[in-house]
């Protein structure tokens, strides 16, 4: 049986950051509030969703020794494939957006962003139209920090992986 110290230890982190993930998710989504929701933003939540699940099948390793095989091993590596295609599609949105910038020119920049703008009809955005300018600098750090939350999730999920599946082996 894998160490129980260490499937706590890395299905503690994977948890952590799968919260961290929803609810940033979450508060992005409800924070769009014109036309349809983008996809980016709907998978994103998805993700967090997938991620807790993973993660409290993994903390139910401990216990259920079939999920400490090559079945556990499979579900890491499912959800890790799911969240680098989240953490890969966010960062692609994003375009490499400068989130601190202030300035008319970054802004105008942002406000283009589906999952930062908060949705538009016509030539209005959401957060452009309230004069809320700032809120586009802060659903853009949002994104990135999911994103990043995403990308630690896909490691934490591997080394869970690598070490089942050296469980599994014996």
């Amino acid at each position: 049986m894998t160490s129980p110290v260490i499937n706590f230890v890395l299905r503690g982190a994977q948890l952590l950051f799968a919260i961290v993930v929803l609810g940033l998710s979450v508060d992005l989504v409800r924070g769009h509030n014109y036309g349809s929701l983008p996809v980016t933003l709907g998978f994103a939540a998805f993700v967090g969703g997938v991620s807790v699940v993973g993660a409290l099948l993994g903390l139910a390793a401990t216990w259920v020794e079939a999920l400490n095989s090559i079945i556990g091993a499979g579900i890491d590596i499912i959800v890790a494939l799911i969240n680098l295609a989240g953490g890969v599609l966010i960062a692609i949105k994003l375009k490499g957006a400068d989130c601190s910038g202030t300035s008319d020119r970054n802004r105008f920049e942002l406000n283009k962003i589906s999952i930062i703008n908060g949705g538009c009809e016509k030539e209005k955005c959401w957060y452009a139209t309230l004069g809320e300018l700032g809120k586009l600098n802060e659903r853009c750090r949002q994104n990135t920090a999911d994103s990043a939350f995403m990308f630690l999730l896909v490691i934490t999920l591997l080394a869970s992986a690598t070490v089942t599946f050296l469980h599994a082996r014996k």
